[in-house]
């Protein structure tokens, strides 16, 4: 009989690891070791739990009672996927597991499961009846970079928006090339959100004219965070260089979209804004961002380097970061930049960064190939250079900087 205590703790333990790999997979010092190192924790407590039958379904879901958050949410979902094959969604989990709010718990644990398990539900859900269940097949096509091929189209059109643009962003990642034209359209619409996923996606898949103005218009005091990084991430790639810096100083000229201004800073990638970033660095609502930006321009390291401050301050309010639990993350993970040891470190390096030549981790963007691991370390890192490439080739997919991370002789490597 199932040790209820000791799969308690898996239960809880299940849901910490994979709220924290959730975050460390857009982490700006975590490396594939430390995501190897989460998912093989998560993996072993998933295994255990699963292994109790029953007993783990019912100790995933009292834990969901207690707080129905990502984790929770990731852990019995898979748990009830694991135990109930036969069943549709909607008889498959109780109403506090199926939550919108946290539907990305939903289709992160859905692709955890091993192919062979999902395969029926795949076929099944994403062309049925069930938005949600179109959703979560989306996602794991999304995580797992698989082509669902004709029914994707179709999804644009979606009747529930959140479905459609699950599909819009799909079709991005994915290179389809293919849906460029109808993704135009969609951009044309008058939903902002879908707007935004429409424009993004066309943005990657090549538009470089009506995309990227759709795009440098977007980001407001009120955007949230996840979408005004993206766009910031992206739109100095796809615009050119007098477009890219007006569209920066639009963002530099409102205090609650500066954060994004020093981002796109670092995605341009010029020469001769790492001064600007080191005058940024006296301001601590932005020191630590343009900090990251520096160093994505340079490939200077802050820490391995001793180029941050000898004693942190402490962390400035700032709505933009306290609105969000990722860029929270993001911000709380960053070192603290000293100006001044960057600005000496910069003088005998500075003639290897050239006007007119985008620069990404101290190397000329277009020299970059993939794998992205063979050039950045880190997650955000990782995220930036799977962009770069991706740019660069519309027709390819967006390499999966949070593809699942596999051992090999020497170092590690993604699997998808």
């Amino acid at each position: 009989m199932p040790n209820r205590r000791i799969l308690r703790l898996h239960a809880e333990n299940a849901a910490f690891v994979a709220a924290q790999l959730r975050l460390g997979l857009d982490g700006p010092n975590f490396r594939l070791v430390e995501i190897f190192d989460l998912e093989s924790r998560l993996a072993g407590n998933l295994d255990a739990l699963v292994m109790g039958r029953e007993a783990g379904v019912e100790l995933a879901l009292e834990t969901l009672a207690i707080a129905a958050e990502y984790g929770e949410v990731f852990s019995a979902f898979h748990l009830l996927l694991h135990a109930r094959a036969d069943l549709s969604l909607a008889d498959l989990a109780p109403p506090e597991v199926l939550l919108w709010d946290q539907v990305a718990a939903l289709g992160a644990a859905a692709a955890w499961c091993a192919p062979a398990l999902m395969a029926a539900r795949m076929r099944d859900w994403i062309a049925g009846r069930d938005p949600m269940a179109a959703w979560i097949a989306l996602e794991v096509c999304a995580q797992r970079r698989i082509d669902p091929k004709g029914h994707l189209g179709p999804l644009l059109a979606h009747r529930d928006p959140r479905v459609a643009a699950r599909a819009m962003r799909l079709a991005g990642e994915l290179g389809r090339v293919d849906l460029a034209p109808d993704l135009a359209r969609r951009a044309d619409g008058g939903d902002p959100d879908l707007r935004f996923w429409a424009a993004w996606a066309a943005a990657l898949l090549g538009d470089r004219r009506s995309a990227p103005a759709i795009l440098s218009q977007h980001v407001t005091p009120v955007t949230p965070a996840s979408q005004a990084r993206m766009v910031a991430e992206l739109l100095p790639l796809v615009l050119d260089d007098r477009s890219a810096r007006a569209a920066i100083a639009r963002l530099m000229s409102d205090r609650l979209t500066e954060r994004w201004g020093v981002v796109a800073t670092g995605a341009l990638g010029a020469a001769d804004t790492l001064d600007w970033l080191l005058r940024q660095m006296a301001e601590p609502v932005l020191s630590r961002i343009a900090g990251a930006a520096f160093c994505r321009i340079t490939g200077a390291r802050l820490s391995a380097e001793s180029l941050e401050l000898a004693e942190f301050p402490d962390d400035p309010d700032d709505p933009v970061v306290a609105a969000c639990p990722m860029e929270s993350f993001i911000e709380a993970k960053l070192y603290w930049p000293d100006p001044d040891k960057l600005s000496r470190w910069l003088a005998p390096n500075r003639a290897r960064f050239v006007a007119g030549t985008r620069s990404l981790l101290g190397v000329a963007a277009w020299t970059i190939q993939p794998p992205i691991e063979a050039t950045a370390t880190y997650q955000l890192d990782q995220r930036a250079v799977a962009l770069e490439l991706a740019t660069r080739t519309p027709d390819a997919a967006l390499p999966n900087w949070r593809g699942a991370v596999v051992p090999q002789p020497r170092g590690f490597t993604r699997r998808w």
